[in-house]
């Protein structure tokens, strides 16, 4: 008899908290006339390489960071204190040694628009360059994602960005082309004490070619990845992306083309 009692008891008690959860007014669409207050804004930049083979076995990774700044006068963006680390050993999980300052890199400033993609603006790119050249290229997409198409998401309705499909021009090094791009606004969360809307992006299947004196590459991409984007000033308060990258490469010197995967991890972290 008290077994039953106490099951009522919890049904009741049950019943009464799901009454008091909290329903929240979220819109359905997001704001259609938030501007960008693009003031003075510094993030930490980690890119981390890992490289393998398709079976899942692992090789060596590489780092690159970097501090980023935008809304410099004019509009442009700059980077300092970028730094290049590779670790051989076999363990995913092994620390990096000391990294390499990238001095090409210090107050390197532009635009953030195409002509970033062109080969002039890398006149200036030595060692490391193919990894430096993407933090440039992956800054311009996440802004992209997190601006372009602000005021046309709807909350869990993936959104399909045709005008960013198709080939892009690696600055005269080879091509990567966007295939299906897609925007999902997937609700509201917090960062840095900022209401932010959470978007997410995906696009599969891409297929890239890319010729430099390292090597020669030809493969396809899978990328992902969230923004939180404030709902007060429409800044990026945060980003991460996730890539993996199977592709056939040739070396200098070689006869013979090698089977590769490579995943990458990049976060976009505020600085106060």
């Amino acid at each position: 008899m008290k077994t039953i009692y106490l099951f009522i008891a919890m049904l009741v008690a049950t019943n009464v908290s799901a009454q008091q959860i909290a329903k929240f007014d979220i819109p359905v669409k997001l704001p259609q006339s938030l501007k960008l207050n693009d003031e003075i804004q510094h993030f930490q930049v980690t890119t981390t390489h890992y490289n393998g083979d398709i079976f899942g076995n692992f090789y060596n990774k590489q780092q690159v960071c970097g501090e980023y700044t935008r809304g410099l006068p004019g509009g442009k963006v700059k980077w300092n204190n970028v730094s290049f680390a590779q670790s051989n050993s076999n363990n995913r999980n092994a620390e990096f040694p000391n990294a390499t300052p990238v001095n090409y890199m210090e107050d390197f400033t532009y635009l953030p628009n195409e002509d970033m993609l062109k080969a002039e603006k890398f006149e200036t790119f030595t060692e490391y360059a193919d990894f430096t050249k993407n933090l440039v290229w992956d800054m311009l997409g996440i802004e992209g994602f997190a601006w372009a198409y602000f005021d046309k998401l709807q909350l869990n309705v993936p959104y399909a960005v045709e005008e960013m499909n198709g080939k892009v021009d690696l600055a005269g090094q080879g091509y990567f082309e966007n295939k299906d791009i897609q925007l999902t606004w997937t609700g509201i969360s917090e960062q840095n004490n900022e209401n932010c809307a959470v978007i997410e992006y995906r696009t599969m299947n891409n297929p890239l070619e890319v010729k430099s004196e390292v090597v020669e590459m030809k493969g396809r991409s899978h990328y992902w990845g969230t923004i939180w984007v404030s709902l007060d000033d429409k800044q990026i308060e945060h980003a991460v992306l996730f890539e993996d990258v199977v592709m056939e490469l040739l070396f200098p010197g070689a006869t013979q083309k090698q089977l590769m995967d490579a995943t990458r991890e990049i976060t976009y972290k505020r600085i106060f």
